[in-house]
């Protein structure tokens, strides 16, 4: 019972620290800030569990024997009850969420994927042994050069039947940054255009590092779509020139969205496309000077955002379709447990990537293509080729 009452405190404590660190790196507070906050809070994961049993042992009582609990101070008693009911908590969410809630939200109609190892795939010249990736891609197990490839179907409630069969590739969370070669990500970008799809979104995170904007033109610039590539910023783009970024991607064709809407026409039919890119780059687009909802539905209404942490935001101005990422699926998903880190105020719940809905909103998370780290288990990057559908009609009885 001692070892059990144990596991369960450190476990509690770990989801506290864990917590607090994925929610800090959701904000938009300074990125000295946080990385310090997170140093301090893995630093008292550590800390916290040997300076209470030393303290047991300072003062001669064994922590797995009999009443040791009870002779810890009070607040560091208190500290420990926490930590149980902490875990308690966390184990009920993640049976629900993992076990009891694992339908797939109704406006999903069809979820199909293939998995490329493009490092081993000799067919595909874009992707050479020769170039050179990290160290870290060599590791067995690691999917960093893998890509899943997800074509989902969605049926869009308020999708005006003019519009039916239109299809977005969503990408993400490229992170040039010189750990993954170029030739990945042109591999990926000539399987995106392999689509034909009719409009291309990149949520954000492009670039770490300066050197790595003269990537756009022979990557992000080849994208193809007739109804325009359109694309957002992250806040790891904080980290480089900008500008420099923003007129890379003027001059590759794309059309930078953040904070502002703009509609487009889809053969007659109307289309308002919109950035957010809080809580880092501020504002998000005015909404209330977008076209207003008519009795059809149209203008069917998407919004790029980096996190989709903004899906209150989204759910608030009436959008039928939000595309996210940032999360990176979690990079590391344990065997059952499934994510731990996530950089989110909803800690890991919209980690495992795919299709969310809340009404009117349909919400997709993409595990992105790349990180800061080239490190992915059971996680591999991922592209993504939504098609919208109308609703089906109900058929008539009687």
């Amino acid at each position: 019972m001692d070892y059990a009452l144990l596991f369960l405190a450190l476990f509690g404590h770990a989801a506290l620290w864990v917590a607090l660190v994925n929610r800090a790196h959701g904000t938009g507070l300074a990125r000295g800030f946080v990385h310090w906050l997170t140093f301090l809070s893995f630093g008292l994961l550590v800390a916290i569990p040997l300076l209470i049993a030393g303290w047991l042992l300072w003062h001669g009582t064994n922590p797995l024997g009999p009443g040791g609990w009870a002779r810890l101070p009070l607040i560091v008693q208190f500290y420990v009850w926490a930590c149980w009911g902490l875990a308690v908590v966390s184990v009920v969410v993640w049976v629900w969420r993992r076990i009891l809630d694992r339908r797939p939200p109704a406006v999903l109609r069809s979820d199909r994927r293939r998995l490329i190892h493009l490092s081993k795939d000799d067919t595909r010249p874009a992707v050479s042994k020769d170039h050179v990736n990290h160290f870290l891609a060599r590791l067995p197990g690691n999917q960093v050069l893998h890509l899943d490839f997800a074509e989902r179907s969605l049926d869009v409630p308020r999708l005006h039947p003019s519009l039916d069969g239109l299809s977005i590739v969503h990408l993400s969370d490229l992170h040039f940054n010189g750990n993954v070669d170029k030739a990945f990500f042109r591999e990926v970008v000539h399987l995106a255009n392999q689509q034909r799809p009719d409009l291309v979104a990149v949520t954000g995170d492009l670039v770490d590092t300066d050197a790595c904007i003269d990537w756009v033109p022979d990557t992000l610039g080849q994208l193809v779509a007739r109804l325009g590539v359109y694309v957002i910023l992250g806040n790891h783009d904080l980290k480089v020139d900008t500008r420099r970024l923003c007129r890379a991607l003027d001059d590759a064709g794309m059309i930078h969205l953040g904070g502002r809407w703009m509609q487009i026409d889809a053969d007659g039919s109307p289309i308002v496309i919109a950035g957010n890119e809080l809580p880092w780059i501020a504002p998000a687009a005015e909404m209330d000077k977008a076209p207003p909802r008519r009795p059809d539905g149209q203008p069917l209404r998407i919004l790029l955002s980096h996190s989709p942490d903004q899906l209150d935001w989204a759910v608030a101005q009436d959008f039928d379709l939000m595309l996210a990422g940032h999360l990176h699926g979690g990079q590391i998903r344990l065997p059952l447990i499934g994510p731990i880190v996530a950089p989110s105020s909803q800690g890991v719940r919209h980690a495992a990537s795919g299709t969310f809905y809340r009404p009117p909103t349909i919400l997709h998370v993409s595990r992105g293509l790349s990180g800061q780290l080239p490190l992915r288990l059971n996680c591999p990057p991922e592209v993504t080729r939504l098609v919208l559908n109308s609703p089906p009609k109900k058929s008539q009885s009687g």
